[in-house]
């Protein structure tokens, strides 16, 4: 009858397993989310809400920048509530310029809470 094996080998990877893992972490790490299929970023983006966009896929990389602001269908109904005014100070403004443009004249619905200033309600009258 063979001895039971000792804590510390039954405690030690199996040989290869560690290496396997170390290059499947290696592959991982040099994929080019960059390269991503554009219909498979708009897939993603059309889940987003709209200053999810502005400040999360638009600052990633140059192509997923560049998917969001020429795809005016992403932003023909642009939700910006549950983001009250407070959370971003000053740059509300901004982020409903930017999405006014984004839209290309195709905006037919906007949704936002809070106070605004006539700053604001004159860009989606002008759109």
């Amino acid at each position: 009858m063979a001895a039971a094996p000792s804590a510390s080998r039954l405690l030690e990877e199996p040989h290869g397993v560690l290496k396997k893992g170390k290059a499947k972490e290696e592959e991982e790490e040099a994929r080019d989310w960059a390269e991503l299929p554009r219909d498979a970023l708009l897939a993603v983006f059309h889940k987003l809400d709209h200053i999810d966009i502005l400040t999360g896929p638009d600052m990633v990389c140059s192509p997923w920048r560049r998917a969001t602001m020429d795809e005016p269908e992403l932003w023909r109904r642009i939700d910006m509530r549950f983001h009250v005014a407070e959370q971003y100070p000053g740059v509300l403004f901004e982020m409903v310029r930017a999405a006014m443009r984004r839209s290309a004249g195709r905006c037919e619905a906007f949704w936002c809470e809070g106070e605004f200033s006539d700053n604001v309600l004159s860009l989606l009258g002008d759109a």
